[in-house]
Formats: C-alpha cells, structure tokens, sequence
C-alpha cells in the first residue's frame, strides 16, 4: 500500500510540474472549449438566463474526439437560453432516432418535447410533484411510459417553451448555426457577437457553465487583439498568436471541473469573441497557424506580460518552479511605463487588515530583498503587532494589480535619509537605523534624528507618515513582454527572433 501511495504522490507532482512546464502530447487541440458563464461556487444562487440568438436557426451536434458531429435541424430554432432542470417528467423511449420521436411528441401535443440521452426520448412537461408526472405515466400506459425524477444532468433549450433537451453527461453537445460545420458559424451571446458554438453543462448542482465550443484558430481570432492591440504590427501579434495558442494547449486542463479547457477572462487570456476581431490581428493568426514554440521536445507554457519595465524575470522569482526557458533578460525593447503611489500609514494598515494581515500600527515599510533583476522578492511590514512578509508578486494581490502594476518597483518613506553602504545609496527610515556614538556604542533612535551636514541641523521624524512606491512596468515580467515585442517588430525583428528573445532556447515548429 505505501508503494501505491508513494507513486500516486509522484504522479501527482509530475502531472503539476507537466502543466507548468508543458509537452508534446497536449498538441491536438483543434477545437477547444471556453467557458463564457460559470458560477464559481456552490453559493444556492442561480446566474440570469442567458438569450442566444443567430440570424439563421440553430442545428444540435455534438464533439467526439475533437471532431464535430451533426445531429439534426432545429428548424425555426434561432433565439433560445440554456435552463437548469429541477422537475419530474413522464417519459417514452429510447426510441430509434429523433425523427421517431419528434413525430411521438407531436402526435403527443404541445406539451412534449425531445430529449437526446443515450438514445431519444420524448418527456412531458415539467412537473413540481411525482404524483403529477405518475399520471402522466398513467395516460402514457400505451407507450410504455415511465417516470424520471429530477435529474441535474438534464439541459432544457427554452424558447417560450422547452423545445428541446440533452443529458449533458452522455456527451459534448452543443447548439451552432445551422449548415456551419462549427467553422465561420456566428451566435450572438448577451449582445456579443461568438464564432462557432455553444453548449452548456450542469455545474455545482445548482447552475449552468455556458461553453463556446470552436476551433482552435477561431479562438485566437478572438485572443489576440483582446491581449495586443490589433493595430500593431504583424510580427509582433505573429508572437502574441503563438504564445497564446502555446498557454491553450499547456493550460487546456485548467478549468476541466467546470467542464471547459479555458475561460475568457485574466484567469485564462482574455477572449473577446467575434466583435474585437481586426484584420491584421487574424492576418497573423493565420499566418502562424499550427506553429507552435518547444523547449527541448516539449511546448513552451506561454506566459507573458504587458511590459517588462526594462527587465524580465526568473519564473522562480515570480512563482516557485524553476523552468529553463524562463529566464530573466535586459529588456531595451521595453520602454519603460512608469507608475507612482503614495500610501499614508492608515492606508497600508486598512490593505493589509483587509487580506488578513494585521501589524497593528505600522512602524516600517520596507523592500527587505531584491532578485538579481531588480524585482521585489520580499516587502516587509513592522508594526506594534509584529512583522508581515509579503514574498514576491504577493504585495500586488494585496494593494491591487492595477495599482502596483509591477514588482519592479522602491519604496521610499516620507522621512526617509539618503545612506550609502560605500558602493549605492538607499533611502531608510530612521526607525530602522542604528547609531554609533563617538565611543563606539551602538544605539537605536528614540526620539526624532538630527543630523548634520557640518554647518547645519535638519531634523527627521523617526516614523514615517506615508510611503511613496515608485516602478516600472506592467505585469508579472515573465516570458514575453508585449510592449516589447511592438517596438522589436517596428525594429524589423521576425516574429521567431521576438520569441527566441524572451524564451530562452527555444524553437518553433
């Protein structure tokens, strides 16, 4: 038993290290599945019904081994929302095929629709109680009816009635515009315009996850003028192109319990949808299409960034797993995109109260510890209450990415004195000082500091009131840094060579 324990273990650690670092066998990925709607917990509440629209009908198919298949027509389909399922049916079947059951429910009436399971079937409506479906069973005696109890499993397609269901777990099944074979299909989803098609699964028990089902290519259509801007130049969005499909297929596992590859949002890469689409950017998306960046036999996971301030950084720095090709480089591609924020002490009590972290009153806000690239490795925090350590990228959670945009940053206390340990200056706050008397003892400050410059005194609080944070950059500075991947390209770099400079021994194919 321990020798199972121990290789379910290192299985475990290789399947997290693999995700990271990536491999060969997450390449055939021509469709992809993206969650456009999820609930994020088991909270009890229901999101708002979402209305899909297409300007032709919409036909059900399904994908079985990354390969679409067409079902059938639902003629007249062409606004429909996806609903939860909590009632009792009666219920014929399976029966031979749909047109054998879609002819049973209308020689049933109105209140019949279809349901594709393991085979189909024909359901009554809805009922709140088994007693009334049992009756239905009792009229049903003829054909064999039976009564099905409320299953979770079941997707209702809603017009102003359920026209049509499927148990989500017999199968990838979705709704696309009729005839599209899935590709250059367009459905609107809340007034925003989709390629492909959409599909739903029961999640949590309690609610829907809304999946846009489409290929590869078409996905990316959608990403890369969400994550660069579609107007740059085309080397520069060749390189976007690549690393985004590289994150996909890497990272295609993420959200599996919600029953998609990827979202569309920051937690993945951001996926706009048909309407963010520009002709260069899909220009470049076809132009690298199937093209794929390797370390050593294995894909690249294809983090990247807005702009690197002037210096990427070591994936170890950032997060905790060490991977070759994410080391950091001098960036001169990168124009620097500087930011500058001043938060008093109650501020940055209230921040940290607020993550829970509670110092008390702060006495010191300090950058404890650098990387070799500059970049924030730990942010202390001393206070009456005691020290809070803020590691790495931990400092931008807790005040807010948008706020410190980057770890490649200083701080700087309002009454802070210029030192220098011989070879650079630095900026400290009295409180953190010690001083040496003409005797050589060693103190430390109590009350506020003079200090003079042989003519003159100036005085220095001993604690600070507020504390300037100033840096450059935009993001966690791993991998590729867009910013400058646009100024190489204007530089006339290919969009291979932009890569080969952010992922070090690298190669497409």
């Amino acid at each position: 038993m321990k020798k199972i324990q121990v290789i379910l273990i290192i299985l475990l650690i290789l399947c997290g290290i693999f995700s990271i670092i990536g491999f060969a066998a997450h390449e055939n990925l021509d469709i992809i599945k993206i969650g456009l709607q999820y609930p994020k917990s088991d909270e009890g509440t229901r999101l708002p019904l979402a209305t899909i629209k297409t300007d032709s009908y919409f036909e059900f198919g399904e994908i079985v081994d990354q390969k679409y298949i067409k079902h059938l027509e639902l003629n007249g389909l062409n606004t429909f929302s996806f609903d939860f399922n909590e009632d009792y049916y009666s219920a014929i079947g399976p029966l031979d095929s749909y047109q054998a059951s879609k002819t049973l429910s209308d020689t049933l009436g109105s209140d019949t629709f279809v349901v594709k399971g393991e085979g189909y079937y024909v359901y009554s409506k809805g009922y709140k109680s088994p007693q009334e479906a049992s009756q239905k069973v009792l009229e049903w005696q003829g054909h064999n009816g039976f009564l099905v109890e409320p299953n979770k499993r079941l997707v209702l397609i809603k017009n102003s009635k359920v026209v049509f269901a499927y148990l989500d777990a017999t199968g990838d099944y979705l709704l696309s515009p009729v005839n599209s074979q899935l590709e250059n299909a367009i459905f609107k989803f809340n007034n925003v315009n989709y390629r492909g098609g959409i599909g739903a699964k029961n999640q949590y028990l309690n609610d829907l996850s809304l999946i846009n089902y489409l290929y590869m290519h078409e996905y990316l259509y959608g990403v890369v003028p969400r994550e660069m801007s579609k107007t740059w130049p085309i080397e520069a969005l060749k390189a976007q192109a690549v690393v985004a499909r590289n994150y996909a297929l890497v990272n295609q596992n993420k959200f599996m319990d919600y029953g998609f590859n990827l979202d569309n949002t920051v937690n993945s890469q951001v996926y706009g949808g048909f309407d963010w689409e520009g002709p260069i950017s899909n220009a470049a998306v076809d132009a690298t299409r199937g093209i794929a960046l390797y370390h050593e036999g294995n894909l690249v996971n294809g983090f990247y960034h807005s702009n690197s301030g002037g210096y990427t950084e070591n994936s170890e720095n950032v997060w905790s797993q060490a991977i070759p090709y994410l080391k950091g480089v001098y960036d001169p591609f990168s124009t620097p995109d500087y930011f500058s924020l001043t938060y008093t002490n109650e501020m940055i009590e209230k921040r940290l109260k607020e993550n829970n972290y509670d110092v008390g009153k702060l006495l010191n806000f300090e950058i404890s510890e650098y990387t070799p690239n500059n970049r924030v490795y730990n942010a202390r925090f001393i206070g009456t209450s005691g020290v809070v350590d803020l590691p790495k990228q931990t400092i931008r959670g807790v005040f807010g990415y948008n706020e410190i945009r980057s770890t490649l940053l200083k701080v700087e206390p309002d009454n802070g004195i210029y030192i220098s340990d011989g070879k650079d200056f630095y900026v400290k706050s009295p409180s953190t000082l010690h001083i040496i008397s003409g005797n050589d003892t060693i103190a430390i400050p109590k009350d506020d500091l003079m200090v003079s410059n042989g003519s003159d005194l100036k005085s220095f609080s001993l604690s600070a009131k507020a504390y300037k944070v100033t840096g450059s950059g935009w993001g966690h500075g791993i991998g590729l840094s867009q910013w400058g991947a646009k100024t190489m390209a204007e530089q006339g770099y290919s969009f291979d060579q932009i890569l080969s400079f952010y992922y070090q021994n690298t190669y497409i194919e």
